[in-house]
């Protein structure tokens, strides 16, 4: 979010691992956290960030208005297939629990 603030712009994997690296995040070996490695978490965190966007307006972000979401910025599965109402549902209590460990963590930086 960090990047995407700075530049516009979501980053590419490869983007991404330049920027970690910048910040002082690395993979294995201390070498850049890999493409591969990336591209694996990639696809959860884009929606996670529309999922978080809807979160600030309501307590329980409606499925279909994120997979909407996610389909006019262009986010889609594996093989271009668009975000289901399914796909949302099935990582709504992860998504949950990564704002509140966030949530948490930013509130602590701010004391």
């Amino acid at each position: 979010m960090e990047y995407q603030a700075e530049h516009g712009v979501e980053p590419t994997a490869e983007e991404l691992s330049a920027h970690l690296a910048q910040h002082g995040i690395y993979g294995r070996g201390g070498k850049p956290v890999s493409l591969a490695n990336l591209r694996r978490y990639f696809l959860p965190s884009r929606v996670y960030n529309v999922w978080a966007e809807h979160r600030t307006a309501v307590e329980n972000p409606a499925a279909d208005a994120v997979a909407q979401h996610c389909a006019a910025q262009g986010i889609t599965g594996q093989y271009n297939k668009p975000i289901t109402n399914a796909y949302i549902t099935e990582h709504a209590d992860e998504f949950e629990r990564r704002w509140q460990a966030l949530i948490h963590h930013h509130a602590g930086a701010q004391h």
